[in-house]
């Protein structure tokens, strides 16, 4: 939608918070529109965002028994009344996950902390807290992908070994429970070696760290974010009137 990252992301909150508010028709219908017009401007990351949305699809029965079975020993709301406030409130759910899973896909991870560390490089303020909070970040965004990528190259080895051909749900839990320490004890240990290596380069020794490459933050940026707002405001107001 927008290449400064800042700016994406305050549109897509923009949108999460306009469908979260929408309680009219006039705004659904607006709010899907606008739904539809990001899922065409990011066409190409529709298939990941599909995939994940799957879970949430999947589990959604489970999820209608439970809040209908609570809905009728706590409120006196009828059955039609409980089932469509529970249809509404998925259907906004899947809205609202879906929109920010085309805003990860669109934006790569890196980048919204690259931006923040520019931000706060910027202001100057000598905080160790900070700097770690960053560090933690980017080391998690680093090595997830590769303990996630590990446990698929694991999964797929079992199966084309067909030692997983006959195993129960309940059966690849437990297997996933015994494996997954291993590579999670992997990927700590990895960056433990990269933290080490870090504190030899000087890691601590200055605050705020310098950022390499930054993202700037400039006028035209902060008037994307204003007239964003501005259009969030627009869609609420016209379709009170």
């Amino acid at each position: 939608m927008f290449k400064h990252p800042l700016a994406n992301l305050g549109f897509f909150l923009g949108f999460s918070f306009s469908l979260l508010t929408s309680n009219t028709i006039e705004k659904w219908i607006m709010n899907c529109l606008l739904f539809i017009i990001i899922a065409w401007m990011n066409k190409e990351h529709i298939r990941q965002v599909i995939f994940r949305l799957k879970p949430f699809i999947f589990y959604f029965p489970i999820m209608l028994i439970l809040y209908s079975l609570f809905s009728l020993l706590l409120t006196d709301n009828a059955t039609n009344i409980i089932l469509n406030e529970a249809m509404v409130g998925f259907f906004k759910l899947i809205l609202m996950v879906g929109a920010m899973m085309f805003f990860f896909e669109s934006t790569p991870s890196q980048d919204i902390v690259i931006l923040s560390r520019s931000l706060w490089a910027k202001l100057d303020k000598p905080w160790k807290g900070m700097e770690d909070f960053f560090l933690f970040l980017g080391m998690t965004l680093r090595f997830y992908p590769t303990f996630q990528s590990n446990w698929q190259s694991v999964r797929s080895c079992r199966k084309a070994l067909g030692l997983e051909s006959d195993y129960t749900y309940w059966k690849r839990i437990n297997t996933a429970a015994k494996e997954m320490p291993g590579l999670l004890i992997h990927q700590l240990r990895r960056a433990d070696d990269v933290a080490m290596a870090m504190k030899l380069r000087g890691y601590g020794k200055q605050y705020p760290r310098g950022v390499t490459y930054p993202i700037l933050f400039k006028g035209p940026h902060l008037f994307q974010i204003f007239a964003i707002t501005l259009f969030f405001w627009g869609i609420h107001t016209f379709a009170a009137i």
